[in-house]
Formats: structure tokens, C-alpha cells, sequence
């Protein structure tokens, strides 16, 4: 029931904190329609009945979106979803939270590939199929499932790149944040991770960090720094290294990955001020 509170939380979080689009196309019936799917897919006890909830759900979501006004309207009275956009990209994600405590995820990707061609991506949740998922390249197909509050498009990665930034609830034990690459070549085709994280001694696809389901993990895009900072994770005994379900935030250290030479370069222990903002405080501290 805790982790179902939280979902709900995100979710109106990421509308609150939507983003400003015009469109002279109006979809309220469908809106209306998908968030009364959504409440009924969160709230059900039900796996069944979330699994066929979550179909309607979906079939309706990609008949909205198929259509190419939606990648310039205003979806902010769409609850229990996140919608992100970045330059030609825009990203609809969603969880299903299952009653042993796991989740699901879900999302489409839509892209302006030029003036005239529009294209919707469907991405497949694998995480649990997946083996070494940070030095794997994935496609749609084959997806390390998040849910995404943050996307990141800089030119100095280059104009086919998006940083995006996910929660995911993974277990009762632990929980995950993901700092996860999306590929657009010219043509609209999408491939997910990349060879840019350079972290010491060796170079990942993505970063995936794993902590105690009680603790609170901060990661957070500074845009005046060009980094993204986070907690240093620490097990609460020298003997427990490994043991996710007992790591939590240092209190004194954040480490950071900063653009540098179109990468993301790691950078340990580092002393930037942090400027916790109202939607900062919300998304790094989701338990609470």
C-alpha cells in the first residue's frame, strides 16, 4: 500500500510540474477516458483485472498519440502518467504496480523525425531478462523499464541524444534510479543506452543504482553546472557490501557526472551547492 501511495504521488508531481504545449486538436474525451483507467489500474487489489485495465489503457493512449497534433498538446490534465518532451522526442511512461510488490513498465515514444514524418515507438519492459544491464545496448524491444521524471537534451552530447533520468520501485526491499541514454538516428529508429557514462577505470551504457526501499536517493540535473549530482550510496556495515537492501545515502558526499568531451565524465565527492528546489525536494525524496 506504501509504494502504491508513492506511484500516486509521482505521478501527480510529474503533472504538476508538466510543460507548456499548443495544439488546435482537442483529445478531453480521451483524457478523461485514460484517467479513469489509471485510478481504476492503481487502486485495483486485482492483478487480472490491472492486467486487462492496463490493455484499455494503453490501446487508447496509442490511438491519442498516433495522431501527430498530440506531440504539441497540452496532456497536463493527464494523470498518472509522465509525459516528457525535449526538442524532436516526447516521451509517454507509465508504471503498473503488481500486488507482490514489483511494477511494470510501460511507454511510447513519439519523434518529429522531419516536417513530415512522425513516428511511435512502443518500448518493451525486459529489466528481468536483462544480464548486465549497464553494458548493454537495448532496443525498444528489449527495455530496462523505468519511470522516467526527467529528460535532458544538450547539444554538447549531441543533437540525437537524450539523458533521462527514472525511479524504479523494482522489489520490497530495494529500490532503483537510473540514469539511462535514448538514441534517435536520422531515420527515427531508437536504440536505448550508449558509450558515454565514463566512470573511472571504465566506460558504462547506463548507471543503475540500487538502495534500501526506506531510503531516499537524490539525483538531480544541475543545468548551471552541466551535471547530474547524486548520493554516494554506502552499506550500513562493512560486511553488508553488495547487500542492497542495506545501502543508503552518505551523509557527508555526493559524486556527480558531469558533459565533458561528449560524455558524461564521472567526478567523485563533488562541491557543488546544491539548489533544492520545491520539485527537487519532491522527486528525490518520493518515500516521504
Amino acid at each position: 500500500m506504501k509504494k502504491k501511495i508513492i506511484v500516486i504521488f509521482i505521478f501527480s508531481l510529474i503533472t504538476l510540474f508538466g510543460f507548456s504545449q499548443k495544439s488546435n486538436t482537442d483529445f478531453i474525451k480521451e483524457i478523461k477516458e485514460l484517467n479513469q483507467y489509471g485510478k481504476k489500474i492503481i487502486s485495483s487489489n486485482d492483478d487480472n483485472e490491472k492486467q486487462q485495465l492496463n490493455e484499455q489503457y494503453k490501446s487508447l493512449l496509442l490511438q491519442v498519440i498516433s495522431n501527430k497534433d498530440a506531440f504539441d498538446y497540452n496532456f497536463d490534465s493527464l494523470t498518472t502518467i509522465s509525459i516528457l518532451k525535449a526538442n524532436q522526442l516526447k516521451i509517454y511512461n507509465w508504471v503498473l504496480p503488481k500486488t507482490n510488490g514489483t511494477y511494470e513498465y510501460y511507454a511510447f515514444v513519439t519523434t518529429l523525425v522531419n516536417k513530415e514524418a512522425y513516428k511511435v515507438i512502443e518500448l518493451l519492459d525486459k529489466s528481468d531478462k536483462i544480464k548486465q544491464p549497464e553494458n548493454k545496448i537495448l532496443t525498444p524491444k528489449s527495455w530496462y523499464g523505468a519511470l522516467y521524471y526527467k529528460i535532458i537534451h544538450h547539444k554538447k552530447l549531441g543533437n540525437n541524444y537524450y539523458t533521462v533520468l527514472g525511479w524504479d520501485g523494482n522489489n520490497k526491499l530495494t529500490n532503483k534510479k537510473i540514469i539511462d541514454i535514448i538514441q534517435l538516428d536520422t531515420r527515427g529508429n531508437l536504440k536505448l543506452g550508449a558509450s558515454i557514462f565514463k566512470m573511472q577505470k571504465r566506460t558504462k551504457k547506463r548507471l543503475i543504482f540500487e538502495y534500501a526501499e526506506n531510503a531516499v536517493m537524490s539525483v538531480k540535473y544541475h543545468p548551471k553546472f552541466e551535471k547530474i549530482v547524486y548520493d554516494y550510496l554506502v552499506p550500513t556495515g562493512s560486511n553488508l557490501k553488495g547487500v542492497y537492501e542495506y545501502y543508503g545515502p552518505a551523509l557527508n558526499r555526493f559524486d556527480a557526472i558531469k558533459i565533458a568531451k561528449r560524455k558524461w565524465v564521472y567526478e567523485p565527492d563533488t562541491k557543488i551547492e546544491l539548489d533544492r528546489s520545491i520539485k527537487d525536494h519532491m522527486w528525490v525524496d518520493p518515500k516521504k
